[in-house]
């Protein structure tokens, strides 16, 4: 629970610092282009970094990398503060000459050359991208030690049941960390950025009470590398080994291969829909506040059952038509604009959230042993990153000339072909059957790790 509550309030303060950023750097700019970067920069780290927290992670202690990301997040949002006190002086402004306008009245009959102020926000977008790739890299170390170590915490039959908590945790804070990030920019981005850094200093001091209250992970024996050379090697080994064990888990590579084809189409979306809610619907943070809370409501719904179903047989199944409805309303975002359409698209949203992500993640955690979980989730991170940064990568560069209805479509039909192919694959290799036929006695790969360390 501490642990929960620690993600809690980390889940609020990255949802009120990326909404005020969002919304600032369209603002300034009104660029669907420079939103396709930034989505691009919050994404990167989860390619480059993820490989190498999912190993770190299962070398070290998670309990550290956590409370090292809590730091690195709170030093981030003081970083945001800084920058938006300077706004003003960090802008410069360029004049254009416009065209010449005749006084007739006058006897001279004189020209007067019109000059307009064009601010160029250069100096202060630079910045905020910066921190913004630091913060996302600070989560990128966050995600594979949590997971691991709820695995290492929670037995193997109570999986699904922790993970449903886990997601209720962050429907709630979705809701709360949202409309409190709709309340707060619209009165200040200031004020937004401000309660971002308090809300990283809290979580990191629950992080910290795991060290008096919380499980130790087994301490990892090996050899001290003699140069950089040989630990580049290892980190390389270590990564090739969460590839290798993704591999030997057919079901697991099958959803890890949809899921990128999910996160490749819905690209379009994280691009497009600051764009389309405020360029195209005339709505404010209020209304994106508002929309997110109905996506986090239905999530806690969604987990609450599947906290008391207790335990997911087939989870295929489950994934695929899940994955189904997806497409589906990914078909009604494209076309409909309305905004109590889009509220109910959002709360479909939620739904279909939980039922990817719990099954997902109680999949991998059943599946690998402990000590390989962290390379098997960063790998998990970096396949998810690569999808969702090609596709946000392609977006962005037809966002400027294309219709975000037609970007959408394009989006919406790949996903329709792979979810089909995935259909009959799975079908075809028998991977919608039981999960438990070869189940393996709770912790046992645990209890002896435990036993055999000194």
């Amino acid at each position: 629970m501490v642990l929960f509550a620690a993600q809690f309030i980390e889940n609020i303060g990255r949802s009120i610092s990326g909404l005020a950023i969002e919304f600032l750097v369209f603002e300034l700019t009104e660029s669907p282009l420079l939103m396709g970067v930034l989505s691009i920069i919050w994404l990167s780290p989860f390619i480059i970094i993820a490989p190498l927290a999912g190993a770190l992670a299962d070398r070290f202690d998670q309990r550290k990398l956590m409370l090292i990301s809590n730091i690195v997040s709170a030093i981030v949002s003081v970083g945001f503060v800084i920058v938006y006190i300077f706004v003003n002086q960090l802008t410069m402004v360029q004049f254009s000459i416009g065209q010449p306008t005749v006084h007739y009245l006058t006897t001279s009959n004189a020209l007067n050359i019109s000059r307009q102020a064009i601010p160029n926000y250069l100096h202060v977008l630079w910045p905020l991208f910066v921190l913004c790739f630091f913060n996302s890299a600070s989560a990128a170390f966050f995600f594979p030690s949590r997971n691991a170590y709820t695995r290492l915490i929670v037995k193997k039959k109570n999986l699904l049941i922790a993970n449903s908590v886990g997601s209720s945790v962050f429907q709630i804070a979705t809701i709360i960390g949202f409309v409190l990030a709709g309340l707060l920019a619209a009165q200040s981005y200031l004020l937004s950025f401000i309660v971002d850094a308090a809300t990283f200093v809290v979580s990191g001091i629950l992080i910290a009470f795991l060290f008096v209250m919380g499980t130790k992970p087994p301490e990892v024996m090996s050899e001290k590398s003699q140069n950089i050379g040989q630990e580049m090697k290892r980190f390389g080994k270590d990564i090739a080994i969460g590839y290798r064990t993704i591999l030997q888990h057919p079901k697991i590579t099958y959803v890890l291969v949809i899921f990128s084809f999910l996160t490749f189409s819905f690209g379009a979306i994280n691009v497009l829909f600051i764009v389309i809610l405020q360029g195209e619907m005339n709505l404010g943070p209020t209304w994106y506040g508002i929309l997110q809370a109905m996506m986090g409501a239905s999530g806690i719904i969604t987990a609450i059952i599947m906290m008391r179903i207790g335990k997911i047989d087939r989870k295929i199944l489950v994934l695929n038509v899940t994955f189904s409805a997806v497409v589906v309303s990914m078909f009604i975002f494209a076309v409909v604009r309305d905004p109590y359409v889009m509220a109910v698209v959002m709360f479909s949203y939620g739904i279909m959230a939980v039922c990817i992500n719990v099954p997902t993640s109680t999949l991998i955690q059943e599946s690998v042993p402990y000590e390989l979980q962290g390379r098997v989730f960063g790998t998990q991170q970096l396949l998810q990153g690569v999808a969702q940064l090609i596709g946000m990568g392609i977006v962005s560069l037809i966002a400027e000339f294309v219709l975000p209805m037609y970007v959408l479509l394009a989006s919406s039909g790949i996903l329709t072909i792979a979810i089909i192919v995935g259909w009959l694959y799975s079908r075809k290799r028998g991977l919608m059957g039981s999960d438990y036929t070869e189940d393996v006695p709770s912790d046992i790969f645990l209890k002896e790790k435990t036993e055999a360390t000194p």
